[in-house]
């Protein structure tokens, strides 16, 4: 932070932000993907957020390109809330982390006092089995 107000500052409020310190953040899953009911196919992506003072919107952009990537307009796969909270301390640096918990993860976005989160699922592969309206998923 160096002393810097970061979001409505720094990163100003109501604006798409490129979410990374000068090059665009490179999201890749090898697995589908749910996010807040919204399905991510396997494959790579741009993350993109719209930070806002009380609420937060995750951005997985289609578009995927190399340092300082500016926000490609109607290249969206998706846009989801975030949960927005503060944090117990300061996070000096922007910091990118998953959370395992149970059969999902959250994805969390932190720095200075706040910290944007949105949960993740793998997407089971499902098939119908010869009972009507009963499917058999693998077990992950």
């Amino acid at each position: 932070m160096k002393g810097r107000k970061i979001f409505g500052g720094v990163v100003p409020y109501d604006q798409v932000w490129r979410t990374g310190a000068n090059q665009a953040t490179t999201f890749v899953t090898d697995s589908d993907l749910s996010v807040a009911g919204k399905e991510i196919p396997a494959g790579s992506y741009t993350l993109f957020t719209l930070p806002a003072a009380d609420k937060w919107t995750l951005i997985i952009s289609k578009k995927t390109s190399g340092p300082g990537t500016p926000y490609p307009e109607g290249e969206d796969l998706l846009r989801v809330e975030m949960k927005v909270s503060l944090t117990e301390s300061p996070v000096e640096n922007f910091t990118i982390a998953y959370h395992k918990k149970d059969a999902t993860c959250s994805l969390s976005l932190s720095w200075e006092r706040t910290q944007a989160t949105v949960d993740l699922a793998e997407k089971k592969l499902c098939w119908p089995t010869s009972s009507p309206l009963t499917y058999s998923c693998p077990d992950q």
